[in-house]
C-alpha cells in the first residue's frame, strides 16, 4: 500500500500566492524593460572604414530625444521608443485598415570590437538614420 501525501490548504495558499506574484512579474511590463514583448528591431548596418567603425540604425520618424544610446561591457545599446503614426487635423475618428509601420520600445545592442576608444564615440540623427561612429584606437 502507498501512501499519498498532500499538500495543507495553508501550503496550498501560500504555493498558489507565490505562482501568482511570479505571473504578475512577468507579465508586468516593467519585467521586459529592455526586451519588450511587443518591441520591434530596427534595421542595422555596421561599416568599417580606416579610422572607425560606423553603425547606422534605421529609426525613422522617432524626436532624437526619444533615442538613447550608451556602451555596456563591449556591446553598443541602442533603445528608445517610437510613437505609432496617427495622422492629424480635425477630425479625431480614425479607423486603421492596415499597419504595417514597426512602434514602440526597441531596443539593439551591436558588440563593439576591442580597440574602440569608447570615451571617444559619437552619433547624429539624419534623415531617419541614427549615424554612430566608434573611433579605432591607435596604435
Amino acid at each position: 500500500m502507498s501512501t499519498i501525501n498532500t499538500a495543507s490548504s495553508e501550503e496550498t495558499a501560500i504555493a498558489r500566492r507565490i505562482a501568482s506574484q511570479i505571473g504578475e512579474t512577468i507579465l508586468n511590463r516593467q519585467f521586459f524593460s529592455f526586451w519588450a514583448t511587443d518591441s520591434w528591431r530596427p534595421s542595422v548596418n555596421l561599416y568599417e572604414t580606416r579610422t572607425a567603425f560606423l553603425v547606422c540604425a534605421d529609426i525613422a520618424g522617432m524626436d532624437k530625444n526619444d533615442i538613447h544610446v550608451r556602451v555596456e561591457k563591449n556591446h553598443l545599446i541602442i533603445r528608445g521608443k517610437r510613437e505609432c503614426p496617427m495622422p492629424t487635423g480635425r477630425d479625431r475618428t480614425v479607423a486603421v485598415h492596415l499597419m504595417e509601420i514597426d512602434h514602440g520600445v526597441f531596443g539593439r545592442s551591436v558588440e563593439i570590437p576591442a580597440n574602440v576608444e569608447e570615451q571617444q564615440i559619437s552619433a547624429h540623427y539624419e534623415s531617419g538614420m541614427l549615424w554612430i561612429t566608434l573611433p579605432k584606437r591607435r596604435g
